[in-house]
């Protein structure tokens, strides 16, 4: 179980609540062009510049309101290895808390975006890499970002419109559970899923063998981990529910 305390979190949420709200000025997006792209690939775009930017984000405001708001954040990126290209965590708080961050894309409505028939599934994921063991349960958060396009002065601009903030040791916890119930199992650092072929010797109670599992491609989505707190937060923002069946 988790030692942060949720007198913690909210501390936590309360130091980085200046995000909420801010308009990342840097990447504007003419709104004509959105008909091109489809919601998912504008989200791949934001996150990618919403996880390089977050840490030095107070310095990079054009709006001086923005930058005083921002300028006593207290992030700053965790040291990885030269050479890697994904490390965990992401930043280090000044309060000691180590925090991973996701981006949650928020598909605005009002946009004019090339939208699938079907809305399709968040991609934001809490990967295999991180385990147990490195997680550590008294300092470690993962902070979600919500992020949503407006237009303003006939530009599109990534705005933060919320954040959550949950323990990461319960997240990976009922990740893996999820993962377990379902008949699947990790082997060595991959965590793998029934088959479909194979799945009536599953239910029937039958003895799997190693090529009775395949790699779980979708692992860690965030819909597919049943830890309410975060269910609760997707849900604020009409995206998929996690499934009670183990679908792929």
């Amino acid at each position: 179980m988790s030692n942060i305390s949720k007198k913690e979190l909210i501390e936590l949420y309360n130091a980085l609540s200046p995000l909420i709200g801010i308009k990342i000025d840097c990447l504007s997006i003419p709104p004509e062009a959105l008909n091109g792209f489809e919601p998912s690939q504008i989200a791949v775009i934001i996150n990618t510049l919403l996880d390089a930017i977050l840490p030095q984000i107070d310095s990079l405001q054009s709006d001086p309101d923005n930058r005083q708001k921002l300028e006593h954040l207290g992030l700053s990126k965790s040291p990885r290895q030269i050479g890697e290209r994904e490390s965990y965590p992401d930043y280090i708080h000044i309060s000691g808390k180590r925090v991973e961050l996701k981006g949650l894309f928020v598909d605005n409505p009002e946009l004019k975006l090339k939208r699938p028939p079907t809305p399709r599934e968040p991609s934001a994921r809490v990967k295999e890499n991180i385990t147990g063991d490195v997680v550590n349960p008294e300092t470690d958060v993962l902070l979600l970002a919500a992020v949503e396009l407006k237009e303003e002065g006939g530009r599109c601009y990534p705005f933060i419109k919320d954040i959550g903030i949950f323990p990461m040791f319960e997240v990976i916890n009922a990740r893996d559970k999820r993962l377990n119930d379902c008949g699947g199992k990790w082997f060595g650092k991959v965590p793998k899923v029934v088959k479909d072929t194979s799945m009536k010797k599953y239910r029937n109670g039958e003895k799997l063998d190693d090529d009775d599992y395949e790699k779980d491609t979708n692992f860690g989505k965030l819909k597919r981990i049943p830890y309410a707190p975060l269910q609760k937060f997707l849900e604020k923002y009409k995206l998929l529910k996690e499934d009670s069946e183990c679908d792929k």
